[in-house]
C-alpha cells in the first residue's frame, strides 16, 4: 500500500512554490522597471498589479454593511470608476482618447484583476493580498513605480504642450492620486446615502464636516507632496528638455524620486514591520 505524503513534505512543497512565485514576481517587476529606463510608460505587468492593488484597497476600505448588500455588478462599476475615472479625465484634458477605450487590453486586464480579488476560490487571492506582508511589500513597490511614472507622464505631456506649471500640477495630482481621491469620494457617498432617514436633518452638517476633513487631508497628503515632486521634475525638464525626457535625462533625480514614491506607497513601512516581526520571532525562539 502506497504511503501518503507527510505533512512536512506538503509544507516544504508550498514553500518551494511560494519562493518560485516570488521569484517570477520580482523578475517581471525588474523587467518592467527597466522598461524605457524609468520613463513615463508603464508595462503590462505593473499595470495589472496596480489594478489588483486598487481593487484590494477598495474592498478593504468599504464598510461591511455596504459590502453584504452590494451586488457584484455595482461593485465592478465602482471599482472600474475608481481605476479609470481620473485617468480618463486626464486624457480628455490633454485632448486624447481615454486609454480604456483605446483597445480591449485594459478592460480585459481590469476584469481579470477584479475577478481574481473578488471571486478566487476560497477568497484566497484577496486574503493573500491583505495578509501576506511579503506580497504586500512587492505590490506596494509596484504601486510606487506605477505612480512615479504617472507624474513623469504628467510633466512630459504638459511640457511638450508648453502648458503652465499649475496645469502640470493639476494633471499630476489627477494622474498620481486620482484613484485614491475617487475612492474616498465614492466611499463618502455610499456612507452618506446609507444613513437612516431619521438622520436626514444632519446630512448637511455631515457633508460640510466630512468635506472639510477630506479637503485638509487632500491638501496635506496629496497636493503638497505631489506639488513638490512635480516642481522638481518640471524644473529639471525645463532646463534639459529638447525633444522630451530621454533615457538619460536627470536620471539621478528620477531614481531618487522613485525611492520617494516607493516609500509613499507604504512599501518601506511594510519592510519595517517584516523586520520587527522577524526580530520578535527570533527573540521568542531563543527564549524558548
Amino acid at each position: 500500500m502506497a504511503s501518503l505524503p507527510s505533512p512536512g513534505a506538503g509544507e516544504a512543497l508550498r514553500k518551494e512554490l511560494a519562493g518560485l512565485l516570488f521569484g517570477v514576481f520580482i523578475y517581471l517587476f525588474l523587467v518592467d522597471a527597466v522598461h524605457n529606463r524609468l520613463g513615463s510608460s508603464n508595462g503590462k505587468f505593473i499595470s495589472f498589479v496596480d489594478t489588483c492593488r486598487s481593487v484590494t484597497q477598495y474592498r478593504e476600505s468599504i464598510r461591511e454593511g455596504l459590502l453584504t448588500d452590494r451586488l457584484l455588478s455595482s461593485t465592478f462599476v465602482a471599482c472600474f470608476l475608481v481605476k479609470y475615472a481620473s485617468q480618463s479625465l486626464v486624457s480628455v484634458l490633454l485632448g486624447n482618447i481615454p486609454v480604456v477605450f483605446s483597445g480591449p487590453r485594459h478592460a480585459f486586464s481590469f476584469s481579470l484583476g477584479f475577478l481574481l480579488i473578488w471571486l478566487s476560490p476560497g477568497d484566497s487571492a484577496y486574503r493573500t493580498m491583505k495578509d501576506s506582508r511579503a506580497l504586500r511589500l512587492l505590490v506596494d513597490m509596484s504601486g510606487g513605480l506605477y505612480k512615479y511614472r504617472k507624474v513623469i507622464f504628467a510633466v512630459e505631456v504638459t511640457t511638450r504642450a508648453k502648458a503652465s506649471f499649475p496645469f502640470a500640477l493639476f494633471v499630476a495630482v489627477l494622474a498620481v492620486d486620482g484613484t485614491t481621491l475617487t475612492r474616498r469620494c465614492m466611499h463618502w457617498l455610499q456612507a452618506y446615502f446609507a444613513l437612516p432617514r431619521r438622520m436626514a436633518q444632519n446630512k448637511c452638517y455631515l457633508l460640510v464636516s466630512a468635506g472639510g476633513r477630506g479637503a485638509q487631508r487632500t491638501l496635506l497628503t496629496t497636493i503638497l507632496p505631489i506639488g513638490a515632486v512635480t516642481w522638481l521634475i518640471w524644473a529639471a525638464a525645463r532646463v534639459e528638455w529638447v525633444f522630451g525626457i530621454t533615457d538619460d535625462s536627470f536620471l539621478g533625480l528620477r531614481a531618487a524620486l522613485l525611492g520617494v514614491f516607493i516609500w509613499r506607497s507604504g512599501a518601506l513601512d511594510e519592510l519595517a514591520r517584516i523586520h520587527s516581526e522577524s526580530m520578535h520571532a527570533a527573540q521568542k525562539s531563543k527564549a524558548s
